[in-house]
């Protein structure tokens, strides 16, 4: 089993402490982080996230506890080690970028080097080789105000990396960017940490970049309340738990082919309501988990999908009952339960006439399917053939013809493959929303 590269023992960081105004900002941290780990630290805005991220960078001075890279501990290190750790060691990647203005972007991935004392041609082509790694050598004699906000984030990472660190740490880094940059940032970190073996520790609020990472900590109030495995890095021993919605199903199935259909749908209603709440909620407790598939068993069953006390349920305090969200984010998950849920009673819907031949055909099923996904997904298709693929693509899946990976790759593939052309980030989300919306139609 590989040796941690990060150990944080007993970790307490509190303000003012003693006084009336103190602050417990993290509360008894113990984690181990292996190399080559792919590691987010989750949880709403005030819960310790970002204070355990710069405890761990030496950023933060006011700990108490130990924390251990590569053995060292660094809430020992005096002035001078601390500056080689910052430079060496770890590349910080922050929300606001911070780049000097009156700097070229190319000055700014230098200035770490700088202060190396590296010679001047060295530094500058270190920088340029980034800079096209990263897609943006043409604008290095640019100033950072000339540049997009995501070209930005770039010159940020740029920077971090130039001294070649092989810890990355990003605090809320697509914070600032729209969509497409914040999906070029998330796939630099994921490039970093798959392809060039560097250890990548992100910080985030946002539930949809959870999946990305070998494991996430749950933060709420300070605490570590949970981790999830969502993959094993080699050498580190770790449970790992992987599903396919479409094996589980089809085991369902078989185990109670001597039911009848409506049977069979009823028994399926709390499987359907598992997989719906772990598509849109991660690393809640059991008991929290229970509370919410009941509150989605009940919408199942009823067809009452915009039910107003579903929201207020997340939302509310748990000595009321609730699960203690911020308002936020019930209002978030509430959207998308709701909208799976309405999704799946108008397939059932589109089903049902199809049986008894109030439509002639299954056209209806996939046109619904389809609008559904690509609204969901914000994907606009600029040709006719790619739509048609992507119809015949959901026809074939509703067929059992193909399974879930073949479908993905075919939405996936290239136009003059007979694809899509969906970039496979996106393609495999709109996989997984769609065996939703099988399972849940089911009966």
């Amino acid at each position: 089993m590989a040796n941690p590269i990060i150990k944080v023992e007993g970790l307490n960081v509190a303000y003012n402490l003693g006084k009336a105004n103190e602050v417990r900002a993290l509360n008894d941290i113990n984690i181990e982080i292996f190399p080559e780990e792919f590691i987010i630290f989750f949880g709403p805005s005030g819960c310790g996230k970002s204070t355990l991220l710069y405890a761990i960078s030496g950023l933060e001075h006011n700990i108490q506890g130990n924390i251990y890279v590569h053995d060292k501990n660094i809430t020992q290190f005096n002035n001078q080690e601390n500056l080689n750790f910052h430079r060496k060691t770890i590349g910080m990647i922050f929300q606001a970028f911070y780049l000097i203005p009156s700097l070229t972007v190319a000055g700014n991935v230098t200035l770490p080097q700088v202060f190396l004392n590296e010679n001047k041609g060295i530094r500058r082509k270190k920088a340029l080789d980034l800079l096209e790694y990263f897609g943006v050598r043409a604008q290095a004699n640019k100033l950072p105000t000339e540049l997009s906000g995501g070209q930005q984030q770039r010159i940020s990472i740029s920077r971090a990396l130039i001294n070649d660190p092989e810890i990355i740490m990003a605090d809320e880094p697509v914070g600032n960017l729209d969509s497409k940059s914040s999906q070029d940032v998330m796939d630099i970190l994921r490039n970093l940490n798959e392809k060039q073996k560097k250890t990548v520790i992100l910080v985030t609020h946002d539930p949809s970049y959870l999946s990305i990472a070998h494991r996430v900590f749950f933060i709420r109030d300070g605490r570590v309340v949970d981790v999830k495995v969502n993959r094993q890095v080699e050498g580190v021993s770790q449970v790992v738990i992987k599903r396919d919605i479409s094996k589980e199903l089809e085991l369902l199935i078989n185990t109670y082919s001597s039911l009848s259909p409506d049977q069979v749908g009823n028994l399926l209603i709390p499987f359907k309501a598992k997989q719906i709440v772990s598509e849109v909620m991660i690393g809640m407790t059991i008991d929290e988990l229970s509370g919410l598939e009941k509150k989605v068993e009940n919408m199942l069953i009823s067809g009452i999908y915009e039910d107003e006390s579903f929201e207020s349920f997340i939302d509310q305090s748990p000595d009321k009952g609730g699960l203690g969200l911020d308002s936020r984010r019930a209002s978030r998950i509430a959207e998308m339960v709701s909208g799976i849920v309405k999704e799946i009673k108008e397939l059932e819907e589109e089903d049902r006439k199809i049986k008894e031949n109030i439509v002639p055909n299954q056209d209806s099923e996939v046109t619904e399917i389809r609008h559904y996904l690509l609204e969901e997904f914000d994907v606009h298709f600029k040709s006719f053939i790619a739509l048609e693929v992507f119809d015949q693509a959901i026809k074939e899946r509703l067929a059992l013809m193909i399974d879930r990976d073949l479908f993905v790759k075919k939405i996936h593939g290239s136009l003059k493959k007979g694809g899509s052309a969906i970039n496979m980030r996106t393609a495999r989300k709109i996989g997984r929303r769609f065996e939703l919306l099988i399972l849940g139609k089911y009966k």
